[in-house]
């Protein structure tokens, strides 16, 4: 953030140290992109090579934030906000801060800059994680009937999730796919013990429509028979197809996808705020060792904002 400061000519309209708004305050557009990254992967320091920027965040989002940077210092108006802390739960997001100061007040539409391949993504998934535990017995391994074993409740408690298809739900005319994955299991204490608490993760990537009450109750639905603790539960964002603004973006870049992910749109969209996702990323090469960007994306997000915005 330092370094983004450093490189905004005049004075932030907010900075609370983990997000910085800069621009004209009464712009009817802002442009929003976060400046952390997951965990290194032996792929620092960057390079540039074959067309392209290589290391680090190149995709997901330094090349969204360098278009930002770019367009800020060229005075193109709209209001830009940088801020920390979007690739962990959504209760460290500072965005807040920043919506209840009211310098986004007014705001008639938000452009996140996350790796959209240069095409629009509407919308986002919402993105509920939670803990399942089944409640055995413990017992002897050698006279298991004298217990009950919570790894096979476990085992037939999940067991629906392994056959539940894809839910595709349809709005504005895009398809979103709405899946439950377990992505982690934990169970048992020693190879003689029937263990009498097994306890497994399970992310629900649910669609634009569904309330975040929705999706915790759909959830429960699915897994009955185990204990549900939700851990975090991020809203989903509607596609916003309708906005003004949006429409006239769609004029230079009508090329539009479902967000098959979730994104900062949904923390706009519940300040009423529509937003979309589009910025220069490579989205197959996000969060990869072999993280890269092709350098044709950045200009032509560039050349792209630069007119919508004037």
């Amino acid at each position: 953030m330092e370094l983004v400061r450093s490189l905004l000519p005049g004075e932030p309209l907010f900075d609370d140290g983990e997000a910085l708004v800069w621009g004209d305050a009464a712009a009817p557009v802002a442009l929003a992109g976060h400046v952390d990254t997951v965990p290194a992967q032996r792929n620092l320091p960057g390079r540039i090579a074959d067309g392209a920027v290589h290391g680090l965040g190149a995709s997901d989002m330094k090349g969204g934030v360098a278009v930002m940077l770019e367009l800020a210092r060229a005075a193109a108006p709209a209001r830009y906000v940088f801020f920390t802390r979007e690739e962990v739960a959504l209760e460290e997001s500072p965005l807040p801060a920043a919506f209840a100061s009211g310098v986004l007040a007014g705001t008639e539409l938000a452009i996140v800059l996350e790796p959209t391949d240069a095409v629009l993504h509407a919308g986002c998934l919402g993105n509920l994680q939670a803990q399942v535990d089944f409640h055995g017995e413990s017992a002897h391994s050698a006279r298991p009937w004298t217990g009950r074993n919570a790894i096979h409740a476990l085992a037939e408690g999940l067991a629906p999730l392994a056959h539940l298809e894809p839910l595709e739900v349809e709005l504005d005319g895009l398809v979103y796919r709405e899946v439950v994955s377990a992505v982690s299991v934990e169970g048992g204490i020693a190879q003689n013990v029937v263990p009498a608490l097994a306890s497994a993760e399970l992310n629900f990537r649910f669609a634009p429509g569904r309330s975040r009450d929705e999706a915790e109750a759909r959830l429960r639905e699915l897994v009955p028979d185990g204990e549900l603790h939700v851990l975090h539960n991020s809203p989903s964002a509607p596609p916003a197809l309708g906005n003004p603004l949006l429409e006239r973006l769609r004029e230079l870049v009508p090329e539009v996808a479902p967000k098959q992910a979730w994104t900062p749109v949904a923390q706009f969209a519940e300040q009423g705020i529509d937003a979309i996702n589009y910025g220069p990323g490579a989205t197959a090469y996000a969060h990869r060792q072999d993280e890269q960007i092709p350098i044709a994306n950045l200009h032509a997000v560039y050349d792209t904002l630069a007119r919508f915005l004037s």
